[in-house]
């Protein structure tokens, strides 16, 4: 082969290379890339965010109807979680041990700890883990894509879509300027139908060097009312024992011999 040839053969590689570097494929993957590492850094950073392993957020519920009731929200990585508030004098929880959720839900007549639904499990994926969703998002088998851009209050901010391990589809809004989360849409099942909540983060706030949204604006599809959560203490890395995130097992199961019940 001659030198000629060998000269035209690597200016098409090197032209081949540059087009495919410069692919819309490509250029949205960097930005997507440059934009979670932007919005890790604005929460206090990567380095900060790796040393967590576990979360308590405490503070108040609107749960409808003028009703307001003081809420536990534990995250222990990895993939563990407990909500749990109180309701007309009993004590409801959905938890999750990152294998198997279960709940307890006395005032819808559920008293006894009974396993969530796959689908009840798909759609707390994203609230058993204190990271959020785009931390260390490509080892954690979450994908992620640039969808467009739109105006939220008036800012502009990115609208990704993130798609999780278990199928669950999250949409969420990074502001162009701040590059914080403003907003976040899921498809969640409400009275047997799926319909479309979105969530808003306002007042961001320093905890021991990780920013937090103080509070949350929940708004579901066909209601005109949002509810809220309040986020008024955190606590970074509190002792969170394992079997907390367990499902008890019930006094009258198996031949009738007592079991343990996680606290």
């Amino acid at each position: 082969m001659s030198r000629k040839t060998i000269a035209i053969a690597l200016a098409f590689v090197l032209v081949a290379g540059v087009l495919i570097y410069n692919s819309p494929a490509l250029k949205q993957a960097r930005f997507v890339k440059s934009l979670v590492a932007r919005n890790i850094e604005a929460r206090g950073g990567a380095e900060a965010w790796a040393a967590v392993d576990s979360l308590r957020l405490a503070g108040e519920m609107d749960i409808g109807q003028d009703m307001v009731v003081p809420y536990e929200l534990v995250q222990k990585r990895p993939g563990k979680m407990c909500l749990e508030f109180e309701f007309d004098g009993q004590a409801s929880k959905q938890c999750t041990d990152g294998e198997n959720g279960w709940k307890v839900a006395p005032f819808m007549g559920r008293s006894a700890p009974e396993p969530m639904t796959e689908v009840e499990m798909r759609e707390t994926a994203d609230s058993a883990d204190p990271y959020g969703l785009l931390y260390n998002y490509a080892a954690r088998g979450h994908d992620v894509e640039l969808v467009g851009q739109e105006q939220i209050d008036g800012r502009d901010a990115y609208k990704l879509q993130v798609t999780l391990p278990q199928g669950g589809v999250r949409w969420l809004y990074i502001d162009a300027e701040t590059a914080l989360e403003v907003r976040l849409e899921a498809m969640r099942t409400v009275a047997g139908r799926e319909m479309r909540v979105e969530t808003e983060y306002v007042n961001w706030q320093d905890v021991d060097g990780l920013l937090v949204p103080r509070r949350q604006e929940t708004r579901t599809e066909g209601d005109e009312i949002s509810h809220f959560i309040t986020v008024d203490s955190v606590t970074v890395n509190p002792l969170l024992d394992d079997a907390r995130f367990s499902m008890p097992v019930s006094r009258n199961a198996g031949n009738g011999n007592s079991g343990s019940s996680a606290s």
